[in-house]
């Protein structure tokens, strides 16, 4: 069961607000708040003094807790970027992939975890096998079909930022795990908010920004890299940080010839982070671990039945997939496009912050959300339905 006082005590200042835009961005508690911007006060009293070895301190403290999180096998698996994309591209641009060799993926991939596959197709010649959704769905028996003999990775969300379809990672990551492919997945969707745990479903790699359900902040990212593929991967950039052959300043490195990389994820880090968001990240997850991310987990999927039974009978196209364990903690509404000023007065009226984009409003939940907010938003959207009805 979840802290009900501990969320109060991080959220209280939302006040009546209904913030539902997790699935954009986060809003960081009270102490990641307070961390962000600790560190830059700190940064400034000491002018600047020792700030790089402090700042490793909050890096090499931050690595177990998201082992943790994510139950990987060791902390070293874990590595920092910048965001999903970048993650995401590490992989595809440091694989050596040759041309005819195949990726499967879905066509709902956010460009973050799509691109970086197309890149390398058009630089490569790779192959891009494409799943194509259905009914909003990506079936995980079609991307296992779209396998062939020459499919080296097989990619796929977590959790699809249009839909909320929420994969069935364990059964990809065993097929992948028979037939010798690596499983990369983006998580930046459900970690924070559902189950991610690595080795049962057999994920060789894992990026997500923190800007979402980790409750960190913009401009900073994870990967997870298993260390059976980490020697596979060699990183597209390099930096004094990712190497060990370099030696201290002045000099620069005794070997002209070739680079040597840290042997674990701690490789893709080629230079100063973002530290002090990286330091948020940590405090984020710290509160994800004390509340528990099962008890997160099921206040999500108790929240989302809620609002999907309230709205069932809503005369305005709602997704939602077949299967309830395809749920993701997202819930998507299409309106009428002409009443867009309207929907938004709507929303600001009922203080209801979500997603809105192309005809559709995003609603993510949270562990802060209510069953209570629930209703409200079932209120607003039955208010939206009547639009241009006696027009």
């Amino acid at each position: 069961m979840l802290d009900k006082k501990l969320i109060e005590k991080e959220y209280g200042f939302l006040g009546d607000s209904i913030f539902l835009n997790v699935s954009q961005v986060c809003m960081p508690p009270l102490r990641v708040q307070r961390a962000y911007g600790n560190f830059m006060e700190s940064y400034v009293k000491k002018l600047g003094e020792g700030v790089v070895d402090e700042a490793w301190d909050i890096v090499n403290g931050c690595r177990p807790k998201i082992q943790k999180l994510i139950n990987a096998a060791y902390s070293h698996e874990i590595g920092f970027v910048k965001n999903t994309a970048e993650g995401m591209g590490i992989l595809a641009a440091g694989l050596n992939l040759e041309r005819g060799d195949s990726i499967v993926i879905a066509d709902q991939e956010h460009q973050s975890t799509l691109f970086p596959w197309i890149n390398q197709h058009q630089l490569r010649g790779i192959k891009l096998n494409v799943v194509e959704s259905r009914n909003h769905e990506v079936n995980e028996d079609d991307m296992i079909a779209a396998i062939d003999s020459n499919t080296k990775v097989l990619v796929i969300s977590s959790a699809q930022f249009s839909t909320g379809y929420r994969a069935k990672l364990e059964k990809l990551g065993q097929v992948c795990k028979e037939r010798g492919i690596i499983f990369a997945v983006d998580g930046i969707q459900t970690i924070g908010r559902f189950v991610m745990d690595v080795q049962k479903f057999n994920i060789d790699y894992l990026c997500a920004g923190s800007n979402k359900g980790l409750l960190g902040s913009l401009g900073c990212g994870f990967v997870y890299c298993s260390d059976r593929i980490v020697d596979k991967i060699t990183p597209p950039y390099a930096g004094y940080q990712s190497t060990s052959n370099h030696v201290p300043a002045p000099s620069v490195t005794i070997n002209f010839e070739y680079l040597e990389w840290y042997p674990n994820a701690r490789k893709f880090e080629s230079g100063n982070l973002s530290y002090n968001c990286i330091l948020a990240v940590s405090e984020g997850v710290d509160l994800l671990l004390e509340l528990g991310v099962e008890n997160i987990e099921n206040h999500i999927k108790e929240l989302e039945k809620r609002l999907r039974d309230n709205i069932r009978d809503l005369p305005l196209y709602v997704v939602q997939a077949e299967d309830p364990d395809n749920w993701g903690g997202m819930v998507c509404v299409y309106y009428p496009k002409q009443h867009e000023d309207d929907v938004v007065r709507i929303l600001g009226n009922y203080k209801i912050h979500g997603t809105m984009r192309g005809g559709y409003i995003r609603f993510g939940l949270d562990f802060y959300n209510t069953i209570e907010q629930m209703d409200v938003v079932s209120e607003a959207l039955f208010e939206i339905a009547k639009l241009g009805k006696g027009e």
